[in-house]
Formats: structure tokens, C-alpha cells, sequence
């Protein structure tokens, strides 16, 4: 079962725009020796839109080789074109993959009904398990009504959340325990991770759970342990990082965070240099009082 923390891989780049593995074997090998139980490749931090398909392929089969079966991988296979989505998802069972995080199709506006047609059609492919991605402020939304409907698809088994409303949340958890209790709801955003669990949310899939594993490794611990203050001052200790990293585009601010701890990010395609280099002090700062760097 999906549950728990999870953490959102970063894609290093070299500096002339292609994948930088050796960095990318390093950031598996930090995360690998943490307490986050899965790893979500191929996700928005790792930007998989600026990936061509083999790249995408090719960030999915290092990642499963790497692992080994260690720590538990979901991979992202989200695509515009649903036969691109479908080919993706074929790919990553033949790696070993055993769920495929999709969200709803970008670029063209789609209705309600036509993304409820989009996920009822990839269920009923039966590839493999699907977890539904909402990230509203990238792709088109999955509204209510429609989440609701879709529980009636078995082989779609969870659902990452990345609209940080708590709301919407209270109300997705509500209609699962209602309707199918085994299915699995994911926090999308650091900064609602302890809110998200106090809602009834099963887990978290988040940036953080790689930048930082150690502290939202700590935040789950205490969470099952009933201290809830606790936990919700250590989910607090970082918010003012989240702001620096929400501050520029997305998501250079987190790779210039991960990069502060040691780690090479490489570019993103467009990013505002100036801009993170001036918050540096601040960034170098805040790790510092969390006890990450020296």
C-alpha cells in the first residue's frame, strides 16, 4: 500500500543541457540511506516536460536499477498524448514498476467530463495501477464529481493532491471513506504535509522528502507517535525556505536549495540566477538553524 512520506526526484543537468547521471546517482544514493519509504521519478520537480521521451525512459529504468527493489518507485508517465502516456506506462511495467502517476493532460483546456473520460479509458488499458495526479496550477483540474466517479476504477489505487487546499482535501478524504476506504490520498505539498495528515491523508509526496528526508522522515515519526505540536513546529521549520523556493520559477528555487546541501542541480531552462544567488546567505541561513549544513 501507498503510504507514508515520498519524495519527488530532482533531474541534475550538465551545463549543456543534457542529464547529468553521475549527479543523479548521487542524490539516489543520499535519499537511499534515509527514512523516506518511496520515490516518485519522473515527477514536476523533476521536470519531466523538459525530458524528451527516451530521456524520460531513461531517468525511469536508472532510477529501478539503482534501487533494487530498496525503496518503493512510482513512476511518472504523464503526457499530453495519451498514446505517449499509455507507451510510458507499458515501458515503466516492463522495468518493474507496479504503479504510474498520471495528471490530466496540459496546454488544451478540457471539460470535467472529457478528463473523466481521459483516466476511465487509461484504467481500463489495465497496465497497471494508476495514481491520479492533481496539480491544478500546471494541467487541468480533476473537480470533485469527478474524483468521486473515478473511485469506481479499481485499478486507480490513489491520488497525489498538489493544490495545498486543505479544503478540497477534508473533502476528497471524506468521499473515500465514504466510498473505498483502500484507497490512498497524498499530500502534494511540504507546507501541508502535518495539516494533510490531520485531515486523513495517508502520505505525502513531496520535494522536500529529498531535500530535506531527515527532518519530514522526523515530522511523520512524531506525527504517529500522537505529538501533533511537535510535529506541526517541525512542518513549520522550513516554510520560510518554501517561500525563497516559491519565490523564483518553479523548480529552480529547490534545486538551488538541494545544491546548498552539497548536490549539483545543474540549470533549469530558464531560471533567475541573480536572484538565487541573493538569497543565498538567507537559504545558508535557514539550513543552518535546521541543522543541515554547517
Amino acid at each position: 500500500m501507498i503510504k507514508g512520506p515520498y519524495g519527488v526526484l530532482m533531474t541534475p543537468f550538465t551545463e549543456d543541457g543534457k542529464v547529468d547521471y553521475d549527479a543523479y546517482e548521487r542524490e539516489l544514493d543520499f535519499v537511499s540511506k534515509s527514512d523516506i519509504g518511496g520515490f516518485f521519478v519522473c515527477g514536476t520537480t523533476g521536470e519531466f516536460v523538459s525530458l524528451s521521451p527516451d530521456e524520460n525512459k531513461q531517468m525511469l529504468k536508472f532510477a529501478m536499477d539503482f534501487f533494487k527493489g530498496k525503496k518503493q518507485l512510482l513512476a511518472g508517465t504523464s503526457s499530453p498524448n495519451y498514446q505517449t502516456t499509455v507507451d510510458y506506462m507499458k515501458y515503466a511495467v516492463s522495468l518493474g514498476y507496479e504503479t504510474a502517476v498520471v495528471c490530466p493532460p496540459y496546454y488544451f483546456t478540457m471539460g470535467a467530463e472529457d478528463v473523466y473520460r481521459y483516466f476511465a479509458r487509461l484504467a481500463d488499458e489495465d497496465i497497471c495501477d494508476i495514481l491520479l495526479y492533481r496539480i491544478p496550477m500546471f494541467t487541468n483540474t480533476i473537480e470533485i464529481p469527478v474524483f468521486e466517479r473515478l473511485l469506481e476504477k479499481k485499478r486507480i489505487v490513489a491520488m497525489k493532491d498538489s493544490s495545498a487546499n486543505i479544503k478540497q482535501i477534508a473533502h476528497e478524504v471524506d468521499i473515500i471513506n465514504r466510498k473505498r476506504p483502500d484507497f490512498t490520498l497524498m499530500c502534494g505539498t511540504d507546507d501541508c504535509i502535518l495539516p494533510a495528515l490531520v485531515s486523513g491523508c495517508k502520505g505525502s509526496m513531496t520535494a522536500f522528502s529529498v531535500i530535506l528526508p531527515e527532518i519530514n522522515a522526523k515530522i511523520y515519526e512524531l506525527f504517529y507517535a500522537g505529538k501533533i505540536t511537535e510535529a506541526n513546529k517541525l512542518n513549520q521549520s522550513y516554510l520560510k525556505l518554501l517561500r525563497m523556493a516559491d519565490s523564483v520559477m518553479f523548480p529552480s528555487g529547490y534545486k538551488y536549495i538541494f545544491s546548498r546541501r552539497g548536490f549539483s542541480m545543474g540549470a533549469c531552462q530558464a531560471e533567475d540566477t541573480e536572484k538565487l544567488e541573493a538569497m543565498k546567505k538567507d537559504i545558508d541561513n535557514e539550513l543552518k538553524t535546521l541543522g543541515v549544513i554547517k
